[in-house]
């Protein structure tokens, strides 16, 4: 096992990411190296903390735990409930700042909402890559993001009993679809109205291979409406660029909506591995009707292509009522840290952190349907 920090150069698809993808991210701050485990390679982020006051929560927990969160209460619209919420939240990143939560080394990190994990990653070599990445890095602490008991249940456990804590961070909408065209979410009532939607559609749909370099401008524009301007400013601001090399150099499948006269006003890109498959770009014009149904043709794409791969959909946070009504079956998300090796201090704010968590959020979680 090995990390390669210098001279980032090869053809694997984590060599290439490295090399071109984080400078294109614009709300992210870190330095990127690729982590070698008996031939797979995977993307490691290490921030040293204090990088940005806004860093992107893809590389910041502490936007994760505390900014993005904040931002979740003010659009519940319920001041009885967001007010003593929005208190501990700050009261608690004063605490994180002290501990420096952002001091960090993600590993499997591909900037993405939802990072993926190979099944058999990183096989026997993971009380190894601890030890190794434990002492590389002895005052940052070590992270794997993005798993959840129905996919990662085995990670999960093996990180456990070294040592590692789960921590607590969103209720993620998974769709099962390894029955194909027998998958229980194509039965739903709504996923078959939108698959009549889709059907019947004005619109073309065209893959990424059939796109112009100027079309990248729109995509940018169709996601920025939706996830930055829509949702939450804290999300990544995935350029242009990002976006046609991610086409290009296949980490990113790339579904667009066109209209006859050439317009797009629609964008899905997937991003996937043999077991599951993920959607990190999503993109419409919010000022069309909302009768024109986009975002249903596009989430419509998206389980039509899990059940055709015969795969697990992962389609991460929000829109909960929207995803189960069509079959999500809700999960918790964790991220698992290795603190372990740091300061009392610091290894007791992951600890109260963990407990707030598993006490507060996943309960709210659960309540709110978030």
């Amino acid at each position: 096992m090995r990390l390669i920090e210098d001279a980032l150069v090869g053809d694997s698809l984590a060599a290439r990411y490295v090399c071109a993808a984080p400078a294109l991210i614009g709300n992210v701050s870190t330095r990127m190296a690729v982590l070698d485990c008996a031939g797979q390679q995977v993307p490691v982020s290490i921030n040293d903390g204090g990088e940005r006051a806004d860093n992107c929560y893809v590389v910041s927990p502490l936007t994760a735990y505390t900014g993005y969160a904040d931002e979740e209460l003010r659009r519940l619209d319920r001041p009885l409930l967001a007010w003593p919420l929005h208190r501990l939240i700050s009261a608690v990143s004063a605490l994180l700042r002290c501990a420096r939560i952002d001091r960090i080394v993600q590993i499997n990190n591909w900037l993405l909402s939802t990072n993926l994990y190979p099944a058999d990653w990183p096989g026997e070599q993971l009380e190894e890559m601890t030890a190794s990445l434990r002492q590389r890095f002895p005052d940052h602490v070590l992270c794997l993001r993005s798993l959840n008991r129905h996919s990662n249940a085995e990670l999960i456990d093996r990180l456990l009993d070294l040592g590692y804590l789960a921590i607590p961070s969103r209720q993620v909408y998974l769709f099962d679809g390894r029955e194909g065209e027998r998958a229980a979410f194509r039965r739903r009532h709504n996923s078959r109205m939108d698959a009549i939607l889709l059907r019947r559609s004005p619109y073309q749909v065209v893959t990424g291979d059939d796109l112009e370099d100027a079309d990248f401008q729109r995509l940018e524009q169709l996601y920025n409406l939706l996830y930055l301007d829509k949702y939450c400013v804290l999300n990544p601001h995935y350029s242009a660029e990002w976006i046609r090399r991610g086409q290009r150099d296949g980490w990113l499948q790339l579904r667009v909506l066109r209209t006859d006269e050439g317009r797009i006003d629609g964008v899905v890109g997937w991003f996937a591995n043999a077991q599951i498959i993920s959607a990190p770009l999503v993109g419409y014009d919010t000022a069309l009707p909302q009768r024109a149904g986009l975002y249903r043709q596009l989430t419509q794409l998206c389980l039509q292509e899990a059940a055709r791969r015969r795969v697990l959909l992962n389609f991460s946070s929000g829109a909960a009522g929207f995803k189960r009504l069509r079959g999500g079956e809700a999960q918790i998300e964790y991220s698992l840290v290795y603190v372990a090796h740091l300061g009392w201090a610091r290894r007791l704010v992951w600890r109260v952190l963990a407990t707030l968590l598993h006490g507060i959020g996943v309960p709210l979680m659960r309540t709110l349907k978030l």
